[in-house]
């Protein structure tokens, strides 16, 4: 998982804070549900990243590679790019 910061205003603060607590749940967690929900409502963000590292853009060029480096860079993007 990777940290990060974010800068909300003072009433969205003070209503995750009560929703947290009576949900028992941290602020943390309603920001990652909150991150997902919008993911999903906007799904062109994934689709547009699949097409760019599809299989067919990474490594593509005409000159033969002598390494394993193009395979490698895919399964990178395919298991942690978003």
């Amino acid at each position: 998982m990777i940290r990060t910061q974010v800068y909300i205003p003072d009433d969205l603060h003070r209503d995750l804070t009560l929703l947290a607590a009576t949900s028992k749940k941290n602020i943390s967690e309603l920001l990652r549900e909150g991150a997902r929900e919008v993911l999903k409502k906007d799904i062109t963000v994934l689709t547009k990243r699949k097409k760019v590292w599809g299989k067919g853009f990474i490594g593509a060029c005409k000159a033969k590679v002598k390494t394993n480096a193009v395979d490698v860079f895919h399964e990178y993007y395919e298991k942690y790019a978003i």
